[in-house]
Order: structure tokens, then sequence, then C-alpha cells
């Protein structure tokens, strides 16, 4: 770890922090539901993240904040407050508003990063709806890099990066829609191995074990992030957890990448695992 002297600091990409639901902090309709069939049932705070990234050899974190909540970034902010040196957020914004006045707000906080958007029907919707224009053209014109849950929409995502390649675009979870697991992953892989051209798409291998039915270290997967370490080279592919969902140990998906990708020379791991997402976060 970056404390011992011995590696550059290993980054998460992709963590969710929580507060629980109550009367003053109501959900949105059906967030309590989508949070029990995916995701731990007890929020996660910033104190236990950081307990667990400790433990796990995690210096530093890209807190999301989860869509079942709605679309707030408040105590991701308070807890990327409380310890900038090892969060920073992804905030969620609501397409419906088309106004980037609150947008560019929260982009004034030096813990916000960039933006975090969730392409499902009760959220945002589709990637090529025209009611999404006006924060493509904002997130652009400021440089503002974006992280998105785009699955199955893959061919839209495509488009818009070749129609605005100045946007900063960072793929959730390999691409995939959870629909199918181990070997059957394979078309949806090489779907989005078809955007490595496209300088502005990098990809985040979070949540790879959720798409292995094996246990560690996931030999079935191996090939498919072979295939986009190929693709995407170690700059646009950023290692991560979804911890709150993560299937298996937070340290097993540490050593999954030092350990068990034989084709990864050790400078790229330290890439994938941190360097590249820090260049693309500017943090």
């Amino acid at each position: 770890m970056a404390s011992g002297g011995k590696h550059p600091p290993v980054v998460d990409a992709q963590v969710h922090v929580w507060l629980p639901e109550g009367p003053d902090r109501p959900w949105p309709s059906g967030g309590a539901e989508r949070a029990l069939a995916m995701h731990r049932h007890e929020p996660i705070s910033g104190p236990a993240l950081l307990a667990e990234m400790r433990d796990a050899g995690v210096d530093r974190a890209v807190l999301v904040p989860p869509f079942f909540e709605g679309h707030r970034n408040d105590y991701a902010v308070a807890c990327a407050t409380e310890a900038p040196e090892a969060f920073r957020v992804m905030a969620r914004v609501d397409l419906r508003t088309g106004d980037p006045g609150p947008v560019r707000e929260l982009l004034r906080d030096p813990v916000v990063a960039g933006i975090r958007l969730v392409f499902l029907p009760a959220d945002a919707g589709r990637v090529d709806d025209p009611a999404a224009e006006w924060l493509w053209a904002f997130a652009e014109e400021e440089d503002v890099p974006v992280m998105l849950l785009a699955s199955g929409q893959l061919g839209a995502l495509g488009d818009l990066a070749r129609a605005r390649p100045g946007l900063r675009l960072a793929v959730d979870h390999l691409g995939l829609t959870g629909q199918h697991t181990d070997a059957a992953i394979a078309p949806e892989i090489a779907e989005l191995v078809a955007l490595a051209g496209l300088d502005n798409v990098s990809v985040k291998a979070t949540a790879a074990p959720c798409y292995s039915t094996e246990p560690y270290p996931y030999p079935a997967l191996h090939p498919f992030l072979r295939q986009l370490y190929d693709a995407f080279g170690p700059e646009r592919l950023f290692w991560g957890s979804d911890l709150s969902r993560l299937r298996g140990s937070y340290p097993d998906l540490v050593r999954l990448f030092r350990e068990e990708l034989d084709f990864l020379p050790p400078d790229d791991v330290e890439a994938v695992m941190g360097r590249s997402v820090l260049a693309w976060l500017d943090w």
C-alpha cells in the first residue's frame, strides 16, 4: 500500500455509501425494494468503509451515491469532506431538470470529481434520450468526467462518444447487464470491446465477481478481463468493487488483480488498480 511505500495508491472506482431510509429521509417509490434485492441490507457508512478499505489494502475510493436513495449527494459529500485524502464523489444528477446550474454548483466542491448517471427505467431512461443532451453538452464543454451505468445500451453509448469526442465516459461494471455469467457474458464483452477505438471511453472493471458463479479466483472471467485489457489498455481500465453487492471478499478482489491475472505486468497492475482512475479524475 501507499502508506507503506510499497505501491502507488490502490483506488476503488466505485463504492456506495448511504444512510437508512427514515421519515426525515424518504426514498423514492421502490427504492427500498431495489436496495434489498441487490445490496447489503445495512447501509455502508464512511467510517465503516474506511475500516473495510484498511483491512483489504485499499487506500482511496470513489463514492457513488446509490440510485435507490434518489438524487441525493449530501451523505457522500459529507463523508468525502471528512476524509478528503481517501474519498472523492461522483455526484448524482437528475437529467429531467434540464438545468446545469445545480450541477455546476455541485462541482465547485473540491471533493466532487464528476458525475455518475444510471440509465435504468426507474431513473434516467435511455442514453440516447434527447432530454439528456443538455448534460452531455455541459460535461463536454466543462470537461467533467462521467461514469454511467448503461448496460444493454452500449450501441447508443458508442454513438454518443463519437458525436462528442471531448466527452469523457467510463462504462460501469464491464458493460454487463447481469443477465449472464461466466462464459455466457462473451457477447456483451465483445460489444464493449468494439468501443475501444473511441479514446474518450474507459471501462470500470467493477463488481467483476458478481458475473461469475465460480469460487475465487473466478477463472472463467480471466479471458474477458484479458480482452478488455488488450483493447482498452491499462490507462482506460479501472479496478473497483461495488462493495455493497460484491460477491466474495474485498481482500480477494485486490488479490485477483495483483496475483491471479498473469497477463498484467506489475506496472500495469498499478495503473489498473489506481493510477489510471486518479489521472482520469484529476485527483
